[in-house]
């Protein structure tokens, strides 16, 4: 699982994204509602569209990295998932296991390192989710990704895959591995797009990240996670 960014590989989320970058800036691109309300066929087909076409530009200024290995870096991948919850549009995470020395009681998407036997960071995606939440791939339509980044090390390419949960999802169901995962939750899409739900955490000291709130008290996506997450929105705003 990955949770935090390093001060480079989140350093151009956006070119104003320094002391003097505002909030508004940093939610420019997303606009003011959510770009679906339903995952029925369109709507799953107009996500997959814009992910394609902006995949298909290319990476951004932003999303292009170093990394700090001679060699190919190795992969790992996550799952930003899509689903229907109690009639809302919601996206998945997990809250980690507060016992867990690493990252332990944070919020990310399921995922981790490909094993050997991975032959795409797809399946290394879907591989991760179904052992730490119990979400079985053929529940999981595939509809487009977002462009790799660094890990913490930078050493580790993070490839960041977008699905869509068939079915309507009852999270508190979902048989999570505890050893690693306290619990699973979602929070409506257009929870993101409220201005008392998210705001600019300065990190480091230094750069401006988006961050927002969860559905508990004190818990927030922030991080790597939140950059993807607004990266996603990014991508998917209304035409």
């Amino acid at each position: 699982m990955f949770h935090r960014a390093t001060t480079r590989s989140i350093s151009g989320l956006r070119r104003c994204c320094t002391r003097s970058c505002t909030a508004d800036a940093l939610y420019t691109r997303l606009g003011t509602t959510p770009p679906i309300t339903a995952l029925d066929t369109a709507s799953i087909d107009t996500v997959r569209r814009r992910l394609h076409a902006a995949w298909q530009q290319g990476p951004p200024a932003h999303m292009q990295f170093r990394y700090r290995t001679e060699q190919e870096p190795g992969t790992a991948a996550v799952l930003l998932a899509l689903c229907m919850v109690d009639g809302h549009v919601s996206v998945l995470f997990e809250e980690r296991n507060s016992r867990l020395a690493a990252h332990g009681g944070e919020v990310c998407f399921a995922g981790g390192k490909a094993d050997p036997g991975d032959p795409t960071p797809e399946h290394t995606a879907l591989r991760e989710t179904w052992e730490e939440l119990g979400l079985a791939t053929d529940r999981i339509e595939v509809v487009g990704q977002l462009p790799p980044v660094p890990d913490k090390t930078r050493r580790l390419r993070v490839h960041t895959v977008v699905g869509v949960v068939k079915g309507d999802l009852d999270v508190r169901r979902l048989p999570v591995n505890s050893a690693e995962v306290h619990r699973a939750f979602a929070l409506p899409l257009s929870h993101f797009y409220r201005e008392d739900a998210r705001g600019p955490a300065l990190f480091r000291g230094r750069y401006l990240i988006p961050q927002y709130s969860s559905d508990k008290p004190g818990l927030t996506v922030w991080g790597l996670t939140a950059f993807l997450l607004h990266e996603f929105l990014s991508r998917v705003r209304m035409e």
